[in-house]
């Protein structure tokens, strides 16, 4: 009788491991009876599995919010991917990400983070802001995801700082953008690589790194 060797074991990357997948996927959420949020996406696998659990979007998504009544859109997020990190609520977009605000801001970037539960989003890379009294080009920011602060870092460093005035009797003024120079090559941002690597918590706005 002999022995033969030991049979080998294959090790299991569970981070790979799909454990569903949705196609045509479109989901509603409501609150006191009036629609929410619509999300709709060609494709969605979820890694369970992984630890974190994420869910990806290799197809590309759409996220529609709704007024407060619940009756007309109001704000919109795409992206060519994404990966939603499920426990944090927290998402990576990256490829064409367009936001579009509630007083018809636009965000363009290639590639941005958004907390659901803090409500925040932030970029590391040349991002475009649109608003009615101009255009703002940044290295990096954070804000808000109603658009009602955005800070912004130049690529030399200077800050932009774009508060949403409050409503009160009183106030009868808006703040005004200041102008920031265009960051080298803002037109050009090239697809930004992603990773199903859980994103730390968004850094404070003096520590956004500047543009490489």
């Amino acid at each position: 009788m002999s022995c033969g060797a030991p049979a080998k074991t294959s090790e299991v990357n569970d981070e790979k491991i799909i454990s569903r997948t949705v196609r045509d996927m479109e989901m509603l959420s409501s609150e006191n009876g009036a629609k929410k949020q619509l999300m709709r996406a060609p494709l969605m696998e979820e890694h369970a599995f992984a630890n974190p659990s994420f869910e990806e979007f290799r197809e590309g998504m759409e996220v529609i919010g709704y007024d407060s009544l619940g009756l007309n859109p109001s704000s919109r997020v795409i992206a060519d991917h994404a990966l939603h990190w499920t426990e944090r609520d927290v998402w990576q977009l990256s490829g064409n990400v367009i936001v579009e605000g509630e007083e018809g801001q636009k965000l363009y970037t290639q590639q941005l983070f958004w907390d659901r539960k803090t409500k925040k989003i932030w970029s590391n890379v040349d991002s475009k802001l649109e608003e009615d009294d101009g255009i703002l080009y940044v290295a990096s920011f954070e804000a808000m995801d109603d658009f009602s602060r955005f800070e912004g870092r130049n690529g030399d460093g200077t800050m932009k700082v774009d508060v949403k005035p409050v409503e009160t009797p009183a106030a009868d003024s808006l703040a005004v953008a200041s102008d920031v120079p265009l960051p080298a090559d803002s037109t050009g941002m090239g697809s930004a690589g992603v990773n199903p690597v859980e994103p730390s918590s968004p850094p404070a706005t003096d520590s956004l790194p500047p543009q490489p």
